[in-house]
């Protein structure tokens, strides 16, 4: 089972550009794919774009 959390595959991957069948597909490869290290390096790659305000439309 997969539960929303802060950040997430998809949303390090395009976020809102994404249409939904894609952002299912990044869901399911993080399924295939979780451990903890990936867990860190999402967390890392958010705070990268967080930084460099990556995907900002405002």
């Amino acid at each position: 089972m997969l539960v929303p959390g802060l950040t997430g595959w998809a949303q390090v991957n395009g976020r809102d550009e994404l249409p939904i069948p894609v952002k299912v597909q990044f869901d399911y490869e993080y399924l295939q794919r979780r451990s903890f290290l990936f867990d860190l390096q999402i967390v890392w790659m958010t705070l990268v774009k967080v930084l460099r305000a990556e995907g900002v439309q405002h």
